[in-house]
């Protein structure tokens, strides 16, 4: 895979790397999303690209400890999508999950 920049995504309520999801956090005020980490279909890479950015926020709910975290600087998902820029998550079980940097992202052990 690109090499990626473990610079600061906004991702509100981070996880440190290696640690298991925690407690929600307050829910910010307008739409939550909420999905959980088996309601995503990964491609060949295991990759998942999140493409909205309609202005909800994005709870993701699973057990996986975060692996990595970061903005990515140069990539091409095996579907042909650029996401050079797109902040993204990667969780233990090697699925990396994309997202605008622009977009608020939650990760939570709770539905």
């Amino acid at each position: 895979m690109s090499g990626r920049d473990n610079g600061s995504p906004i991702v509100d309520g981070a996880i440190p790397l290696g640690d298991h999801p925690t407690t929600p956090i307050a829910a910010p005020a307008g739409e939550l999303l909420t999905l959980t980490l088996d309601d995503l279909i990964p491609d060949t890479h295991g990759e998942v690209v999140i493409l909205s950015d309609a202005g909800h926020d994005i709870a993701l709910v699973t057990q996986q400890p975060v692996a990595s975290q970061g903005i990515e600087a140069s990539h091409v998902t095996a579907t042909g999508l650029d996401v050079s820029g797109y902040a993204y998550c990667t969780f233990a079980d090697g699925l990396t999950l994309f997202y605008p940097p622009s977009q608020r992202f939650f990760v939570t052990d709770e539905g």
